[in-house]
């Protein structure tokens, strides 16, 4: 597979996203590098806040992301106006002597930042609303102002309460007007995004542990530990196929009307009438639309061309 003429990222990546006027590349570690249009660098390498970053989703022109350090039991979430760029914040020494709300140290350079009394366990967008869900404590749905649209529970399945964490949401997704939440025994609920009424609950019959979900519309790429990886459609069967080992990263192409999916050193094409796979030597950590093809960024920090174009 042969490699693009774009300089490496200088870190190993934890994801890319893409906006109007480039991509924002994101470290293991923290840090926030912004590349052009055509992945080129142009900034330094920042970190706002000294924490592993767990999740960013976009919001007009707004990063919104969160941060969480389990040593230190520290969980941050924040936005930064993306024209702005990034700056370097504190050292990660402040957030072991300053404990105390009032005294609590927040990401540099954003917008807005609050200090989290949970851990934030997923968070998705559509760009105008963002949603997200804090460990016992519940739904939150926000707009752009960070003005707060509507609360619920945190979600729950009668039939999961006796399996150790199967309760614990792993996902979730705005699909035109419904919010859709996954839990890690495979518990899916759907709610209206207007008001978080709830529309249906169910549990599908599956006997694994969910690890990620990736859905477009109403077709939903369930990804298990065991690397199996479950198609599901409403009113429709189900597409099954076991990989090599847990699933990277996978989006819809509308180009093969199929699932592209990155795998445990494999890449694959997962439709309804046919599976593909391509060994990689190399493990994905995201695929990327770029231009009119798709590339693979890759654990070291390198960009590598699809084998499916």
């Amino acid at each position: 597979m042969p490699e693009l003429k774009v300089e490496p990222l200088p870190f190993h990546p934890s994801q890319i996203l893409k906006w109007d006027e480039g991509y924002i590349a994101i470290s293991i570690d923290g840090d926030f590098l912004q590349l052009d249009t055509d992945l080129q660098q142009i900034s330094e390498m920042r970190k706002p806040f000294p924490c592993p970053v767990k999740h960013c989703v976009l919001l007009e022109k707004q990063l919104i992301t969160t941060w969480v350090d389990h040593e230190l039991m520290v969980a941050r979430m924040g936005s930064f106006k993306l024209d702005d760029g990034f700056v370097t914040g504190p050292e990660r020494g402040e957030l072991r002597t300053r404990r105390y709300v009032d005294s609590a140290v927040h990401p540099s350079g954003a917008i807005w930042s609050h200090s989290l009394d949970a851990e934030p366990l997923v968070l998705c967008s559509n760009g105008k609303q963002f949603v997200f869900i804090l460990w016992k404590k519940g739904i939150y749905a926000m707009g752009v102002d960070a003005g707060e649209h509507w609360r619920n529970p945190e979600p729950k399945w009668m039939d999961l309460e006796r399996l150790p964490h199967a309760e614990v949401v792993i996902s979730a997704s705005i699909q035109g007007s419904t919010l859709h939440v996954w839990s890690r025994g495979s518990g899916h609920n759907r709610y209206n995004l207007e008001n978080g009424q709830l529309l249906d609950s169910q549990i599908l019959d599956y006997d694994g542990i969910l690890n990620s979900v990736y859905s477009f519309e109403e077709n939903h790429l369930l990804c298990y530990e065991s690397g199996d990886v479950v198609w599901h459609r409403t009113d429709s069967p189900q597409v099954h196929l076991k990989l090599k080992g847990p699933v990277q990263h996978a989006i819809w192409s509308s180009q093969h009307d199929a699932w592209h999916i990155a795998g445990w050193r494999e890449e694959v094409l997962l439709s309804e009438t046919n599976k593909e796979r391509h060994v990689i030597d190399d493990l994905p950590v995201q695929i990327l639309n770029y231009n009119d093809s798709s590339l693979l960024l890759m654990n070291n920090g390198a960009f590598v061309e699809s084998s499916f174009q």
